[in-house]
């Protein structure tokens, strides 16, 4: 496998050669590329500083997928990474591999093409694909239009997330369909007060980790304020919300995620004129089931006022 680094302004960036994956001509760390048509991967870490980022949906792209570690083991997320991967018309992602831990991928544009063991399938928006560790997959965009997806890869067992690739063989997967979950969402219409959520993975789905799409109206929104024994993300995906974050608020935009700590003191409302739909993810989920998830928070005092989404870090 070959890699290749590069500093950049945002963040470091790896170029990682699929061709060492397929078991063809690259070499391993420090050796070169011998086929100059193989994919790559591209990975880079978003440096903002505070418990929100917003994602990189302008950079150029190339034949290769390309994706932003927007929480991570290095940057602020202790219990996975959480990634948003972009792949232009005919880019793809590394050839077959297995991972260590659970991968989950929900499609949040475009209509993206999974290979899990033998099988092929297309996945179109709002599906997800959950994998449990060591199943052999790969990804990549055969359609005319970009392909943008959330990713998760927990808990996260190594700090250099390109080391748990591990070259793969396309062998049989039992019942690989079973590894794609279509995503029942309410419309706007059929919305009801507080949070309308259907969830993709769980414990009870066969994952530690929780996935689910949370929709709100105009003026609704979470509990009240409360705090976890796990680690909370929430990434928008459409309209925007108001994360209450100790005490500051902070907006999340279209694409910007949220990491929330174990034991901070936090909730989230739309206030908004329109619906809003943020992806809720819990790592890892509690696993008690008689266990609270939310444990109630009383504030004696304001609440911070609202700040500008992309990383001001609060006053100290």
């Amino acid at each position: 496998m070959n890699v290749r680094t590069s500093g950049i302004v945002t963040g470091l960036v790896v170029l990682v050669s699929a061709s060492g994956f397929a078991g063809g001509g690259g070499q391993r760390a420090g050796g070169t590329t011998t086929g100059t048509d193989a994919p790559k991967w591209t990975v880079r870490l978003n440096e903002t500083r505070g418990p929100v980022r917003v994602a990189d949906v302008s950079s150029p792209l190339g034949k290769e997928a390309s994706s932003e570690i927007l929480g991570g083991p290095t940057n602020g997320s202790e219990n996975g990474y959480v990634l948003f991967t972009r792949m232009a018309p005919g880019a793809q992602g590394p050839a077959l591999f297995t991972l260590p831990d659970n991968h989950l991928l929900l499609v949040l544009e475009g209509r993206m093409s999974v290979q899990i063991g033998t099988e092929t399938f297309v996945a179109e928006p709002r599906t997800a694909i959950v994998l449990p560790a060591g199943i052999p997959h790969r990804v990549w965009n055969a359609d005319a239009v970009e392909v943008r997806v959330l990713e998760v890869i927990a808990p996260g067992s190594s700090r250099d997330i390109v080391s748990m690739l591990t070259p793969a063989k396309p062998v049989k997967v039992e019942n690989a369909a079973q590894y794609i979950r279509q995503g029942n969402i309410p419309a706007p219409g059929e919305l009801k007060p507080g949070l309308n959520g259907f969830t993709f993975a769980s414990r009870k789905l066969g994952t530690a980790q929780q996935m689910r799409i949370d929709s709100t109206l105009a003026g609704s929104g979470g509990p009240r304020p409360h705090v976890h024994k796990f680690e909370q993300v929430y990434f928008e995906i459409e309209g925007k919300t108001t994360l209450t974050y100790g005490l500051v608020s902070y907006e999340l935009p279209k694409y910007s995620i949220g990491l929330i700590p174990p034991g901070v003191v936090h909730t989230n409302n739309n206030q908004t004129t329109a619906p809003e739909r943020h992806v809720t993810l819990l790592l890892d989920e509690l696993a008690d089931p008689n266990e609270p998830l939310d444990i109630e928070v009383e504030f004696k005092g304001a609440v911070g006022g609202p700040r500008p989404a992309g990383g001001s870090t609060p006053p100290r």
